[in-house]
């Protein structure tokens, strides 16, 4: 029986895809690269972000890389009330609590800038536990997974991480739960689709797979 699912925030629960990809494309163009669109970022999109980086042209190491992480986060903060939570994500929120199935976030976003944005969207108390980085680097995730997974007190066998990501799904091989991808973030539908595990085009279905 499932008792508790694991959120990634990003992509996941908030829409903020299409404004990533803006204030990214504000990056190449201040460099003169040719921007992307969403579809290609959605296709190429991967952790570690710096990695990423490097394959748009962009700087992944140094202070140059520092400076484009804090001018992207500085963009993101002053925009991100832009965006909206994903199609049914407050209502599946709270009919699995219903059921008695308690939420937690996982998130690789800073830890203070992850709680102002749930607090936003009015689903901060929703959650057991918000667990952000220490960094604006999107970094550590794989790493505090088992840590959260311990403080919470589930058997990995009662948890279900949903994300948006290779890297949601390689957290959940890390952690031993089961893994549901979600279509509509951050990267492409048949990317998510060759990893062994469900996809949702809908953040409904997630209760799909509770059972009383």
């Amino acid at each position: 029986m499932i008792r508790h699912i694991i959120w990634d925030w990003n992509g996941t629960l908030v829409d903020d895809v299409d404004l990533c990809v803006e204030i990214l494309n504000q990056e190449l163009i201040t460099r003169n690269i040719s921007e992307i669109s969403v579809r290609h970022y959605k296709q190429k999109f991967f952790f570690p972000v710096n990695e990423f980086y490097k394959t748009l042209g962009l700087p992944s190491n140094g202070t140059e890389y520092e400076c484009l992480n804090e001018t992207y986060i500085q963009q993101y903060r002053t925009r991100y009330k832009e965006c909206d939570l994903h199609f049914g994500a407050i209502e599946t929120l709270k009919k699995l609590n219903s059921k008695g199935i308690s939420h937690s976030i996982l998130s690789a976003g800073k830890q203070t800038d992850v709680e102002s944005f749930t607090n936003h969207f009015g689903v901060h108390s929703l959650f057991l536990e918000i667990d952000g980085a220490n960094n604006i680097e999107a970094k550590g995730k794989g790493e505090r997974a088992s840590d959260h997974l311990s403080r919470l007190g589930f058997h990995q066998s009662e948890v279900i991480l949903v994300g948006d990501s290779c890297h949601d799904w390689e957290v959940g091989q890390l952690i031993g739960c089961n893994v549901i991808l979600f279509e509509h973030g951050h990267v492409d539908g048949g990317r998510l689709k060759m990893l062994n595990s469900c996809t949702i085009k809908y953040l409904s279905q997630v209760c799909n797979w509770v059972h009383d």
